[in-house]
């Protein structure tokens, strides 16, 4: 399939599943009410791109390109990012469901989550220097050998994290969330 190329559209309701997107580019364009689900994106190209009320679950990432892209209630089940493009990879994520999305060896330096629901999250070896987790819950979301210096957990909720681990130098947290700092030491608060 031959690449197509979009600036500046606005795509609605459009159903993409089990669709091939491949070697396609996207500059400054909006998905609104999209369906992605099983959808290829490889190789595909966006840049300060907006997914609102989209559903991106089971999608292929390989070798994508995210750039300045920003994803507001939108829902993304297996979501491998990982796979992404590493040197073009900046992401934002408000008021969204992140089920079994694996994050890791991806440099999320300031990356914004709001409002959003991480289940089951993989982050490992994840550069969250200055990443805000603002008013998330990271319910069986785990983190290893993570940057994450700087990183705003103040309102976050259901985080477990391994100081051993990880670099939580500056990070914020706030009680009585933080206990989930000492799991990873057996002890018990009352």
């Amino acid at each position: 399939m031959a690449s197509d190329v979009f600036e500046n559209k606005t795509l609605k309701s459009q159903d993409f599943s089990k669709q091939s997107l491949e070697h396609h580019s996207y500059t400054e364009c909006s998905f609104e009410n999209c369906n992605f689900s099983n959808c290829s994106l490889r190789n595909a190209k966006f840049i300060s791109c907006h997914f609102r009320n989209c559903n991106l679950s089971l999608v292929k990432w390989e070798k994508c390109r995210l750039q300045e892209v920003k994803f507001t209630n939108c829902k993304v089940v297996g979501g491998e990012f990982f796979k992404c493009d590493k040197h073009f990879f900046s992401v934002s994520f408000q008021d969204c469901l992140l089920q079994y999305c694996n994050f890791s060896g991806l440099n999320m330096k300031a990356a914004s989550f709001q409002k959003t629901k991480i289940k089951e999250g993989y982050f490992t070896e994840t550069v969250l220097k200055l990443a805000s987790f603002d008013h998330c819950s990271l319910d069986g979301s785990m983190f290893h050998n993570c940057d994450l210096s700087l990183a705003n957990f103040s309102t976050a909720t259901d985080y477990v994290i391994d100081p051993r681990t990880n670099n939580i130098k500056d990070a914020h947290f706030s009680l009585p969330e933080a206990a989930g700092l000492l799991f990873s030491f057996g002890i018990k608060l009352d």
